[in-house]
C-alpha cells in the first residue's frame, strides 16, 4: 500500500487525502475506511504528543495507510523521530529557499543526509530487517513534501522547485496570504502566486498538492497539473456533518 501510494505521488498520479487535527489513532483508522488515498497528521496547528503520534503510525502501518507528518517545527529530531515511528514521509512547513529545501531532504535520508540511524526501530521491523536492507529501503521510499507558503517561497521556486529529492511541491495558501497581505487564501494575488508555483513545478517534473476545502474546484486544480488534493480536515468534516444534523433536525421540529 505504502509503495503504491509513493508511486502515485511519483507519477502525479490522482491522491485524495486529508488533515488529521485530532490526537486519536480512530481517527486514523475511520480515514482509512472512508477509502482515502492517504492522510497528514498536523502536528503544526493541533496537540499531538510523541507517544499519541506512536499510537497514530502504528494503525496506520497495520492498517497499510500511507500516514505522513506534519511536524510543528523545523528540527531533525522532530523528522527523525516521525520517519523512526513509521509516519512513511514528511510534510515541512515554510521552505521558502534552496537551502531549506535541500536541509528537508538531508533530514530525511540517511545516506548523504542528516537523519540519525537506529535500524532498531519500527520503520526498521525492530531490527528484524538488517543494517543494510533497512538503510537501502528507507532513502528510497521516504517521501518529502516541501509546503510552499511564504512570499519568498514564491519569490525562489525555481530554485526550490530544482532540488533534488523533493517530491511535491504543497501550496498552502491561507499562509500565502497573509505572507503576500491579502485578505484571504480566495483573493486573486494568492491564485497568481498559486500558478507561478504550479508553473515551476511543471517545468521540473514535480508533482503538486494543494489544501481545498472545495472538491468543486479540482478540476481547476488538476488543469494547472496538481495531483495531490487535501480535501479537508477530520474536524471540519465533523463539523460540518453535526450542523448539518443540527438544522435537518430542528427543521423537522
Amino acid at each position: 500500500m505504502h509503495d503504491e501510494f509513493r508511486q502515485k505521488v511519483r507519477t502525479h498520479t490522482d491522491c485524495v487525502g486529508a488533515f488529521i487535527k485530532t490526537p486519536s489513532h480512530q481517527i486514523v483508522e475511520l480515514l482509512h475506511l472512508a477509502g482515502l488515498d492517504f492522510a497528514i497528521v498536523d502536528a503544526e496547528h493541533a496537540p499531538f504528543d510523541m507517544s499519541t503520534l506512536d499510537s497514530m503510525a502504528l494503525a496506520a502501518r497495520a492498517l497499510g495507510f500511507p500516514l505522513l507528518l506534519r511536524p510543528h517545527a523545523e528540527a531533525l529530531s522532530l523528522i527523525s523521530q516521525g520517519l523512526d515511528l513509521g509516519f512513511i514521509g514528511i510534510v515541512q512547513p515554510h521552505i521558502y529557499d534552496r537551502a531549506r529545501a535541500e536541509a528537508l531532504v538531508a533530514d530525511t535520508h540517511f545516506k548523504g543526509g542528516r537523519r540519525g540511524f537506529s535500524p532498531s526501530t519500527r520503520a526498521g521491523e525492530y531490527g528484524a530487517m538488517g543494517h543494510s536492507p533497512y538503510l537501502a529501503a528507507a532513502d528510497k521510499a521516504v517521501v518529502t513534501f516541501a509546503q510552499i507558503e511564504d512570499s519568498a517561497g514564491v519569490a525562489n521556486i525555481d530554485d526550490i522547485a530544482s532540488v533534488e529529492g523533493i517530491d511535491c511541491l504543497f501550496v498552502g495558501r491561507a499562509d500565502l496570504a497573509v505572507s503576500l497581505n491579502l485578505p484571504s487564501a480566495q483573493d486573486p494575488g494568492v491564485a497568481e502566486a498559486t500558478a507561478k508555483i504550479a508553473a515551476a513545478g511543471k517545468a521540473k517534473g514535480r508533482p503538486l498538492g494543494i489544501f481545498t476545502g472545495d472538491v468543486n474546484e479540482i478540476p481547476v486544480l488538476r488543469a494547472q497539473g496538481f495531483s495531490i488534493f487535501v480535501c479537508g480536515t477530520d474536524q471540519s468534516w465533523l463539523l460540518k456533518e453535526a450542523r448539518s444534523a443540527v438544522r435537518a433536525a430542528r427543521g423537522s421540529v
